[in-house]
């Protein structure tokens, strides 16, 4: 398995799945720009998927769960 890094700007933190099913999808905005990409990632560093993913995380313990906006590189050189 290869690790890389990448450039992302945090938006919000998910406490447990029951914070995540009291709080998808109003705490999301209303219009996502045309190609933006988010990262829903465990405090071990794995990625949310699917709705599954949030039950393994529960089973792991591995929340919280952050949700990144990747930074495009347009956006990082402007």
């Amino acid at each position: 398995m290869e690790k890389i890094s990448v450039n992302v700007e945090f938006l919000f933190e998910l406490i447990s799945k029951i914070h995540w099913v009291n709080s998808v999808p109003e705490c999301l905005p209303d219009k996502i720009r045309g190609s933006e990409q988010w990262i829903w990632v465990d405090k071990n560093g794995n990625v949310f998927e699917r709705g599954a993913d949030f039950e393994a995380a529960v089973k792991a313990d591995s929340y919280p769960c952050k949700v990144y906006r990747v930074v495009p590189v347009s956006d990082a050189y402007t």
